[in-house]
């Protein structure tokens, strides 16, 4: 079967390309691949819509930033062609994301002719197809079946519910000892950490052991939000409650924090509904294939990422408003 590895191991430039490295899933991506040096890529280029923080933490650790764009096929085409594997990152930030055709980032791998071709999506993406700023993911899914056979290696990526999300609501845990979600209490999902899922796919990437296919990765446990709670609470040392508010509340939040676009917000909204339709509860063995060991569990993240989420000594305001 067809394996990335081969690709690589028949290039001279061994070049890749992630897309939408301006929002977390793709800078995690991309900052794996760089990690590893020359030993697996010796070109990393990066993807973005808005230049931001992230692409700017990509150029320092030897990124070649690329602006993208939905409406703009010719610079994808053009950027496409510097890579022997493209790893298609759904561009969320994108101010056409839900409204054109993100299927232009797909459609561009055949014209551009690259060799490998990933598509990270979201596990039961095709139940998702009412919301709308998930249903660009099952297009998306679409596009590729209908070009998988125009090019070399074809892999798709369906992750889980990223815990890592639940950095953007540190402060709710730190001033109100409380995570404020919208989502029902009792709703069951297998979070995976981002790190490990980038992991995993650098592994399927540069490990011949791995074929081309489709990869469904989650964490190894399933919780509620209210078990996930009870997880911080053991890591910052402070009993933390969960509380389902309502989806308004939560982009409210998140626009007053300002650290992602309105898309993004969006687009979270549209998955803490999924996980409340469990519709993100399955739970896999890919990730663990792919790692060689067991995915990182919540308590684990937690416990590795406790200063982000700890309180701050006299600082008890309401991080709502």
């Amino acid at each position: 079967m067809a394996t990335f590895a081969a690709i690589l191991g028949t290039s001279s430039r061994k070049s890749i390309l992630v897309t939408a490295c301006d929002t977390y899933p793709g800078y995690m991506i991309a900052r794996e691949i760089l990690k590893h040096g020359s030993k697996g890529f010796k070109e990393v280029h990066a993807g973005y819509f808005k230049e931001n923080k992230l692409v700017h933490l990509l150029k320092h650790q030897g990124a070649h930033c690329v602006q993208l764009s939905i409406d703009d096929e010719k610079a994808i085409c053009d950027a496409y062609g510097k890579a022997d594997v493209v790893v298609v990152v759904p561009p969320v930030s994108d101010k056409g994301w839900g409204k054109g055709d993100c299927c232009v980032y797909l459609h561009a791998a055949v014209k551009a002719e690259v060799k490998g071709l990933v598509l990270c999506s979201k596990v039961n993406a095709d139940k998702m197809r009412e919301m709308k700023m998930l249903a660009p993911l099952y297009a998306m899914e679409e596009a590729l079946h209908k070009i998988k056979d125009k090019i070399k290696c074809v892999s798709m990526v369906r992750c889980s519910f990223d815990i890592d999300l639940l950095w953007l609501f540190r402060d709710q845990v730190a001033k109100k000892h409380k995570l404020c979600l919208s989502v029902d209490k009792d709703a069951k999902f297998a979070p995976l950490v981002a790190e490990d899922g980038a992991h995993g796919l650098y592994n399927m990437l540069t490990n011949e052991r791995f074929p081309a296919g489709i990869y469904e990765l989650t964490g190894p446990e399933k919780l509620s939000f209210v078990d996930v709670a009870h997880k911080v609470s053991g890591a910052v040392d402070k009993k933390i409650e969960y509380e389902h508010v309502s989806r308004k509340d939560v982009e409210h939040y998140l626009h007053h924090q300002g650290e992602i676009c309105e898309n993004e917000i969006c687009f979270i909204g549209d998955l803490f509904e999924a996980v409340s339709k469990k519709m993100l509860c399955e739970q896999t063995d890919d990730l663990a294939r792919l790692l060689d060991h067991e995915p990182m569990t919540v308590k684990q993240f937690f416990s590795k990422n406790a200063k982000d989420f700890n309180p701050r000594s006299g600082d008890d305001a309401d991080a709502s408003d």
